[in-house]
């Protein structure tokens, strides 16, 4: 499974989200992309990436939590 973070919304919200998921899962890529195409949604809140699919949240905890549901439904 991978996972995908924009750049700018890593400057912007979600740094701490990536942190926390990067090198937790053996099984799961997370990487950063200088940019996935949602500007709109990159300049509001923190999102991710997972199968082409935009997961997000109103704070990177939350999307934490959502990201290690669908982690955990991968398995």
């Amino acid at each position: 499974m991978k996972i995908e973070f924009c750049q700018k919304n890593l400057d912007r919200f979600s740094k701490s989200a990536y942190k926390a998921l990067k090198g937790e899962y053996d099984d799961v890529k997370v990487k950063k992309d200088s940019c996935l195409k949602e500007c709109r949604l990159c300049r509001t809140e923190p999102f991710a990436m997972v199968k082409g699919e935009v997961v997000k949240a109103e704070t990177p905890k939350k999307l934490v939590k959502k990201l290690e549901k669908r982690i955990a439904k991968n398995k």
